[in-house]
């Protein structure tokens, strides 16, 4: 399942250089001149104006990364790998141009070659960098990071917090432990404004837009608000406020997942009985309590 519509969701900021979107919702398909989406073996096909090129594989990840980011003048993809992305944002027109950096030499060289062979070695710089180091604050109006942990992001954006300060959004795409990662999030007044969620290789992944807490407008998804439905912060954070709020249908599926998978590990506890069994039986019907909860919503 790739990239499914956040029904409820809409695209926070808008007007006077505030954050522009594409029509529709996060994981639609991305407008612009010279740019054109086909989904062919799973992979999504971007036409660059003049160059005559096949296929850029682009997943169904991605692309849920990249229908996250508004227009901007500059975009830093942070662990750009490949570039692929960092060559789709520029050449559909999303990104004026882009800062594409990795700590390791590999994926740098083979970013490069990509950047040279779609012809965008004018609108796309590389510099090998760990994490935020290579980028001077305002340097770029769009801070991406994905494919990394959970743990490891919240590091990179601790130690570039200037950079965080100074950028007008950041578009995160976490691997693990998010519940930790959101947390970490609002302790550096980071507001969490829309999210988005797929499944790919039987895997899920989640990516989440935020802006600095001071900036974001009035009647944007935050977990204070999600919260006024009575549901726990464990849920929220664990879940995530703004696809619990649009009730995500690739979150609805994932849940129901959750759920089986705890009911077999609660079936699998009940004959024993030690303390430990016992407490972690405990929290098991805690949390088959709340998930059952938040499925009722959907």
């Amino acid at each position: 399942m790739s990239a499914g519509s956040n029904r409820g969701w809409t695209a926070p900021g808008g007007g006077d250089g505030s954050t522009e979107f594409g029509s529709g919702s996060p994981g639609d398909s991305l407008g612009g001149a010279g740019c054109s989406l086909k989904s062919a073996g799973g992979d999504v096909r971007a036409g660059v104006p003049g160059r005559g090129i096949g296929a850029l594989p682009i997943s169904d990840r991605m692309k849920m990364n990249a229908g996250l980011v508004p227009r901007c003048k500059t975009l830093a993809d942070v662990g750009c790998d490949h570039a692929y992305t960092a060559i789709y944002l520029t050449a559909c027109g999303r990104a004026g141009r882009c800062i594409a950096m990795d700590v390791a030499a590999g994926p740098l060289a083979r970013a490069e070659e990509n950047i040279r062979r779609y012809g965008l070695e004018e609108r796309i710089e590389t510099r090998r960098s760990d994490g935020l180091a290579g980028l001077r604050p305002g340097e770029a109006d769009v801070i991406m990071i994905g494919g990394m942990g959970g743990p490891l992001m919240l590091d990179i954006l601790r130690r570039g917090l200037a950079c965080v300060r100074a950028a007008r959004a950041l578009v995160l795409q976490p691997q693990s432990e998010l519940e930790e990662f959101r947390r970490g999030l609002r302790q550096l007044s980071l507001a969490v404004l829309a999210e988005d969620m797929c499944c790919e290789g039987g895997k899920y992944y989640t990516a989440i837009y935020a802006e600095n807490a001071e900036r974001s407008m009035p009647g944007d998804c935050k977990q204070e608000e999600t919260a006024e439905r009575g549901l726990s912060a464990w849920l929220l954070e664990r879940y995530g406020p703004c696809l619990i709020a649009g009730r995500h249908p690739v979150l609805r599926e994932f849940l129901q997942r959750e759920l089986q998978k705890k009911e077999k590990l609660a079936a699998r506890l009940a004959g024993q009985a030690t303390e430990k069994s016992r407490e972690r039986q405990k929290v098991l019907a805690e949390e088959l309590q709340e998930i059952s909860r938040l499925l009722e919503l959907f």
